[in-house]
């Protein structure tokens, strides 16, 4: 059986725009949703939200696109 996890996490990422997040992201899960942050003193803030089953590759490729906050990690169940 395959676990899948529902994450959300805020990501920081100054060169980025949802969309390139997004087209970053598709492959690796499904779900997914991005979007800015609506907070005036943090710019260039994403919430990213998606179901995946390996959190791992999700997290290492948004590392490389910049700094990852606020992970909320939930198992959302088995394939």
């Amino acid at each position: 059986m395959i676990t899948k996890f529902a994450l959300e996490f805020i990501l920081h990422a100054k060169d980025s725009s949802p969309k390139s997040i997004k087209n970053a992201l598709a492959e690796f899960g499904s779900d997914l949703i991005v979007s800015e942050c609506q907070k005036p003193t943090e710019s260039c803030n994403y919430k990213v939200e998606m179901v995946t089953e390996d959190p791992t590759l999700v997290f290492d490729l948004c590392s490389q696109l910049g700094r990852i906050r606020s992970v909320k990690v939930h198992e959302s169940g088995k394939l």
